[in-house]
């Protein structure tokens, strides 16, 4: 027996046991398939949250005020502004700028009278800028009756108002005094935020102006064609706005209760992830040190015919990450199929905390998650087989040959 044909043998050694080699294949399948499904799901869950906050409350980026204490003038809405802005954002195709005015005041139906908070909106921008702005019942607003008004479900409910009822919006004004308008309710909507929806109502600009007696808007709403651009557009904007007296700001410096729950749920995905990743680290390590007390023979057999140390060590080495790729490969392709099947039926998700209303969610699945996944368990392999290579690499020839198999 030559020592290459040793050598050949005792790489193959451990295909003497399938069963075992099957097990660890096996476990290492279902780590990276965990891992692909735990992250894919949370991130499909961020990205359905994201998306409704954008297109509910924030857009990806608004142009504000420089001092938080006055409003925009009204040349905002339609004057230099607003070309301004659209100009440097041509290189975005589909982008939609739109104008909010935001107040408070008094909502009155009947006997019952209750604060609500108040936005100015375009009708005719706001089927794109407001796609998470749901209508449970009624009609959207339009230009041509801009005497209706669009209630939260929870507003609607805590003074018992439905559609094509009559209500009264009282208003302190900027500049002194009070006003009041009538309007009828149009509609009945609802987020991704129960807290807004329990004390907002929209309202064409028109009607805003007219109850706020001012021409001016609060903000400049900017929604991109996909949240990746949010970034990059803020950097191209702000040179182009500056020396007037307003400030861009990107829709994650608002959304504080978003940053806070992906931190939340980040830190969770974490322990989870530690969890699979120790589970296959015990499998495998506990298969290669198996392996080891086994193949004591031809342990010993390779170094009498001069193999060197770290050649027996490199073979254990190696044999943990054949069997790493092996269960790598077929997880990464389990779970982009399952990811692809469960997406496409859905998972009807309960409310979450603060909401109303459930939502269908999914699984992500990317090549940056299928990568991550891949390394990790293969990474965990390779740790996994390093201390029994080490104790391999360390026998001695005399007592390896008198072992008993």
């Amino acid at each position: 027996m030559n020592f290459d044909t040793t050598r050949i043998r005792f790489a193959l050694a451990f295909l003497r046991e399938p069963q075992r080699v099957l097990t660890v294949c096996l476990t290492v399948m279902l780590g990276a398939l965990a891992l692909i499904l735990a992250d894919g799901f949370i991130d499909r869950t961020f990205f359905v949250f994201r998306e409704d906050i954008i297109r509910a409350h924030f857009a990806h980026l608004q142009v504000v005020p420089e001092n938080e204490d006055v409003r925009l003038g009204g040349d905002a809405q339609r004057g230099e502004l607003r070309q301004a802005v659209e100009q440097a954002l041509a290189d975005y195709p589909g982008t939609v700028v739109a104008a909010r005015l935001s107040f408070s005041g008094l909502i009155a139906h009947g006997e019952r009278t209750v604060g609500f908070l108040g936005e100015g909106v375009e009708p005719d921008r706001e089927a794109a800028m407001s796609k998470a702005v749901v209508l449970s019942e009624g009609r959207a607003l339009a230009d041509d009756d801009p005497d209706r008004v669009l209630l939260g479900e929870g507003l609607a409910k805590s003074i018992d108002a439905g559609v094509g009822d009559t209500v009264t919006l009282l208003v302190n004004l900027p500049a002194g005094g009070v006003n009041a308008i009538e309007a009828v309710v149009g509609g009945i909507f609802h987020t991704a935020t129960k807290a807004y929806d329990d004390r907002a109502l929209r309202l064409p600009m028109l009607a805003a102006h007219r109850l706020m007696r001012s021409e001016d808007v609060s903000r400049l709403m900017i929604l991109l064609p996909d949240t990746g651009d949010a970034g990059p557009a803020a950097q191209r904007l702000r040179p182009a706005l500056a020396g007037q007296p307003v400030q861009v700001k990107v829709w994650n410096e608002l959304a504080d209760f978003y940053n806070k729950t992906v931190d939340l749920f980040s830190r969770q995905l974490g322990f989870v992830r530690t969890v699979i990743l120790v589970i296959v680290l015990l499998a495998t390590s506990n298969t290669m040190a198996r392996n080891v007390l086994e193949q004591q023979r031809e342990i010993g057999t390779m170094m009498a015919l001069g193999a060197r140390r770290r050649h027996v060590a490199r073979k254990y080495v190696g044999q943990a990450l054949v069997m790493g790729v092996v269960g790598g490969l077929a997880g990464v392709v389990l779970g982009g199929a399952i990811a692809a099947i469960v997406t496409r039926i859905g998972i009807p998700m309960p409310p979450p905390p603060g909401t109303a209303h459930g939502f269908t969610g999914g699984i992500s699945f990317s090549a940056g998650s299928a990568a991550q996944a891949f390394l990790s368990v293969l990474a965990v392999c390779l740790l996994a087989s390093l201390l029994p290579a080490l104790r391999a690499s360390r026998v001695t020839i005399v007592d390896a040959l008198r072992s008993d198999r």
